[in-house]
């Protein structure tokens, strides 16, 4: 025997010796070091559909040698980072926008002569990579990252939603993507704590007066400060956070709604180069006549979406699965690592194929493993059309996924077969690939988080999802000599019978990055109630107005919005700036899409493309996927003379608030039980500190967790609300009545009266909703009548008075409960009710009676 040191170990007695894997074979944790990150200011400035964020990062080196932190940071995927530097030891050090291959080779030279650098990549376009190479030992540097990007309107409504992410959610990683952004997904770490403390403050201008800004996700303080100086017509509020910090384990949202509706505007910007930036802002709102449809439900059913998100999921597809008309073909799809159909094809929509859909849907669970997307989408697409059909596809996800790119690429190479909306769900879900698919599919998109009310979300969805949109747009600048080149709305298709692309799009023509230019180049569908963005690039003129025209099956629609110097935002260069982004998006899109076209060589295409991003993103300052900013320390021009060796420190990502990724919190590993039946590894989102996450054990059945994840999210009481953050809440039958845990829960947390109403108002609308058939018609029975209140032998005979068939005045009666009972809940019952009336009006011998009849039922209680 004798003594020798093995890492920190001494003395250690030792005869044969053996050396294995200390975290795989031991379970220890590995060793920590001080996070390199101290703090995170954010300050926001939002001037009506346009922001302007800037992230303050400070990061402290408190170890004995140089260090590398590298943060990945969360941005909004509508805009782009426009500005990056830093401050070092009194000096500001500029980032400069460069090649990504050019940016990186400079910050690695930089780093073998011991430089302090700087380099600002993305690894997706709602992911920003930072890396602060050579910090040296008591260093601290600040890190200020601005970026520009669009806010939007609460798609059906008058409210604006902006939102700042604050945490990357773990992504599933592919086996199969061996790429460096993968790999750079595959090394992100996380926490149950937040990196560093968060603080935040929002200034809003609005054109218009601002009745009220919520916050569905944080506590906030609101202070209106009244009229801009010098822009009476512009109104400003400031928001902060209620407490000084939060942590930053999910979107910081705010819903902020004007007085007035909203007016087409078109705003303006002069730089001092001469160019001017022209961004025309509307919310349409028309509505045009229902057409036939296949409609597709795309559900993740991944172990991310355990918990409240695939409770949310659930309640939005039988929302969905109950509100479709009664003409249609329908179908679901589960997807995880592996995918289901319910039904090997679409079916009719019918009592018993709705019956299936519900008891399915009621019993779906997140259960198959990890995001993977792709497979599903390509079969779908790849499915015949049923002739007369239109079909539209409806994810809801939390999109947790690496490969957004394919994703959004055979999407959008399928558009003109079929239409992608999309609902992120919870409060860390990826805006990236929601937003994304619902523009490559040319659809909409929307977000519910824990704490806000899918309903309205899901029927806005479906009902832009069963008219047409307007896709043949054109926009003229009025007041320019030379109009910036454009592209037409629709996807052009190549007729020419040839073998080099007969029946497929046409390419688009490359926009120079000099003359006047379009931001998007082809306008988007537009849909009643959503916004719609159109930036002009101008070397030198501002448009007197812009005049937009748009075809519809009921004729053209048009409309003239003026320019006014009220309408000037100043010098900024955000609108210039975002109109850059636009573009480069729009490009990167294409590029996705080149892959999924069938045709055998695109590197032409692909590099022509690329080198337009880069040429636009280099004159515009704004990162890309091609892109990046690079920031050396050039004051430190002599290279250290220490003999020292940099390590690499991770900054952790906090776990976004409601993620379920099934990890042991003992050491940060994902549960062996879990991981098998998802089909991760530790590889598949990257590392994991030890936390104090839900203490699952190893041996646990996959039903006993999901039994912790039940009781830790019901309460057994007759009507029970479950309060969330004291703004929402949601409602749920009695689940037990029989746990001493859930009746503690009932005690500490009890629930207002007037929430107990409102509680028990949705459990009737449910039931009522249930006893629809498909068709929109209602059975005059006793399930009606309990919920009506009034005895079933009273409703037979007021309807043997009005000399009624039993099905049209239960329908009456069910229409006229749902409109004076329930008025209050008109989002969730309004499709619901629109089917019925057309059930009416189809069985009246006089269909223009629909409403005498509603109010002869209605007489009944």
């Amino acid at each position: 025997m004798f003594t020798n040191v093995f890492g920190n170990e001494k003395n250690v007695c030792c005869g044969l010796v053996q050396l294995i894997e200390k975290e795989s074979e031991l379970d220890e944790p590995p060793t920590k070091f001080p996070i390199p990150l101290i703090s995170v200011d954010v300050n926001a400035s939002i001037v009506h559909a346009v922001a302007q964020v800037e992230v303050t990062q400070v990061y402290v080196n408190k170890e004995e040698q140089p260090i590398e932190a590298i943060y990945f940071f969360p941005l909004n995927p509508d805009g782009a980072v426009t500005h990056f530097q830093a401050e070092l030891e009194g000096c500001v050090i500029k980032g400069i926008v460069k090649a990504h291959e050019e940016a990186k080779e400079e910050y690695e030279k930089a780093i073998e002569n011991k430089t302090t650098a700087l380099l600002g990549e993305e690894t997706k376009a709602d992911i920003f990579k930072v890396r602060v190479g050579y910090l040296k030992p008591g260093s601290q540097v600040k890190v200020i990252i601005g970026y520009v990007t669009e806010v939007k309107n609460e798609p059906g409504t008058n409210a604006i939603r902006f939102y700042i992410p604050t945490t990357v959610a773990p992504r599933y990683v592919s086996p199969s993507e061996k790429d460096e952004k993968a790999e750079d997904i595959r090394k992100m770490t996380y926490s149950d704590t937040s990196p560093a403390p968060l603080t935040l403050k929002v200034a809003v201008s609005l054109q218009d007066d601002i009745k009220s800004i919520e916050s569905p996700t944080h506590s906030i303080k609101v202070e209106k400060q009244g009229p801009v100086p010098g822009k009476q017509s512009w109104q400003k509020a400031l928001v902060e956070l209620s407490g000084t910090t939060t942590d930053m384990d999910r979107d910081f949202v705010l819903n902020i709604l004007p007085e007035q509706i909203h007016k087409p505007r078109l705003y303006s910007e002069k730089m001092a180069d001469g160019s001017t930036a022209a961004m025309l802002h509307l919310i349409p709102s028309f509505k045009l006549d229902e057409i036939k449809t296949e409609l597709i439900f795309v559900l993740d059913r991944s172990g991310s979406m355990m918990g409240q998100s695939i409770e949310l999921a659930k309640n939005a597809l039988l929302l969905f699965l109950h509100s479709i008309p009664a003409d249609c073909y329908f179908n679901i799809i589960g997807f995880g690592s592996s995918y289901h159909f319910l039904f090997p094809k679409s079916v009719k929509y019918d009592d018993r194929t709705l019956k299936t859909a519900i008891k399915h849907a009621k019993n779906l669970e997140a259960d198959l493993g990890g995001t993977e997307i792709l497979k599903p989408l390509k079969e779908i697409f790849g499915q015949s059309q049923i002739k007369g059909y239109l079909r539209q596809i409806f994810v809801l996800t939390d999109g947790e996924v690496s490969n957004t790119e394919e994703v959004l690429g055979v999407t959008q190479a399928h558009a003109h077969k079929a239409r992608v909306f999309a609902l992120g769900i919870g409060d860390g879900a990826s805006h990236h690939l929601v937003e994304g698919l619902a523009k490559a599919g040319g659809g909409t998109s929307a977000f519910v988080t824990y704490n806000e009310s899918v309903d309205k979300k899901v029927l806005n969805q479906l009902k832009n999802g069963l008219q047409p949109c307007l896709i043949d747009i054109e926009l003229q600048w009025e007041g320019i000599q030379t109009a910036p080149a454009v592209e037409k709305s629709t996807v052009v298709i190549n007729k020419v019978k040839t073998l080099l692309g007969y029946n497929k799009p046409l390419e688009s023509v490359s926009q120079s990055t000099t003359g006047n230019k379009q931001s998007p180049k082809r306008i988007p569908p537009v849909y009643d109630g959503s916004q719609l963005l159109v930036f002009g690039l101008f070397n030198s003129e501002c448009p007197s107005s812009v005049v937009m025209k748009a075809l519809s099956p009921d004729g053209p629609l048009t409309i003239t919005v003026e320019h006014s110097t009220e309408n000037d935002v100043g010098t900024t260069g955000m609108l210039h700036r975002l109109a850059a982004v636009k573009l480069v998006r729009d490009l990167e899109l294409e590029i996705s899409g080149l892959h999924f076209q069938g045709l055998d060589d695109v590197s032409g295409l692909e590099e022509s493309k690329k080198k337009e991003i880069i040429e636009i993103a280099c004159k515009y300052g704004v990162t890309s996927k091609y892109t990046s900013f690079v920031a050396v320390d050039v004051k430190d021009e002599k290279p250290s003379m220490e003999n020292w060796s940099m390590e690499t420190r991770y900054v952790p990502s906090q776990f976004s608030h409601g993620w379920h990724g099934g990890f042991d919190s003992g050491h940060g590993q994902f549960m062996q039980s879990y991981s098998m039946a998802c089909s991760f590894s530790k590889r598949s989102v990257g590392s994991i500190k030890s936390t104090g996450l839900r203490r699952y054990s190893l041996n646990m059945k996959k039903s006993e967790v999901n039994e912790v994840d039940r009781r830790m999210s019901t309460t057994p009481v007759r009507l029970a609300c479950k309060l969330s953050a004291g703004r929402r809440f949601s409602c749920k039958e009695e689940m037990s009545s029989d746990s001493s845990m859930d009746d503690d829960d009932e005690d500490d947390d009890p629930v207002p009266e007037t929430m107990r109403k409102s509680c028990t108002t949705k459990l009737t609308m449910q039931k009522l909703i249930s006893l629809q058939s498909f068709d929109g018609s209602y059975l005059l029975d006793e399930k009606l009548s309990d919920i009506v209140d009034v005895s079933l032998k009273k409703l037979k005979e007021d309807d043997k008075k009005h000399g009624l068939p039993d099905k049209v005045f239960a329908t009456a009666l069910a229409i006229a409960y749902f409109m004076n009972k329930l008025h209050s809940e008109k989002d969730m019952w309004e499709l619901i009710v629109l089917k019925a009336r057309k059930w009416l009006a189809k069985n009246l011998s006089d269909a223009g009676q629909v409403d005498n009849v509603i109010s002869m039922a209605a007489s009944s209680f």
